[in-house]
């Protein structure tokens, strides 16, 4: 509003909010924000509206380029206007509008990285199991933060 006052409930403009702010405002953040290490897991997640994917997998290099480029997720209600049930999307590295070069380059770089650092990666379904969205069950957001 016209006091900068943030009210995170207004879906007027949008219904995915995003928002950023420096470093500084986060108690325990390690200033400069830099890791010394390269990571040991890799995590992608997919919303799967048709119920397919297990709400776990632990990938393969081949596997993890093949999901990467292919970036399905599902448009679900609350984060999509307009959306009302959820309708699968592709986007390529899970960001297309975003990609410089070809799909095929940031996978091959993401497998590269994983094969030299030993990390292991998962694909983490936070939708539907054991059917479609109104059959299967949601994957529960408790259990998914267990993963």
């Amino acid at each position: 509003d016209s006091t900068g006052h943030v009210d995170y409930d207004d879906t007027s403009i949008t219904e995915n909010t995003r928002v950023a702010y420096p470093l500084k405002y986060i108690p325990n953040a390690r200033i400069p924000a830099k890791v010394e290490h390269h990571p040991k897991q890799i995590i992608l997640l997919t919303c799967d509206a048709f119920g397919i994917l297990p709400p776990i997998s632990k990938l393969t290099p081949d596997q993890v380029m093949y999901h990467f480029i292919s970036g399905y997720t599902a448009k679900v209600a609350g984060t999509e206007e307009g959306v009302k049930e959820p309708e699968a999307t592709f986007s390529a590295c899970f960001g297309a509008p975003f990609l410089v070069w070809h799909p095929s380059v940031y996978a091959d770089m993401l497998a590269a990285k994983l094969v030299k650092h030993g990390a292991d990666a998962y694909l983490v379904n936070t939708g539907w199991v054991g059917g479609a969205y109104g059959v299967g069950k949601r994957c529960s957001l408790k259990y998914t933060r267990q993963l």
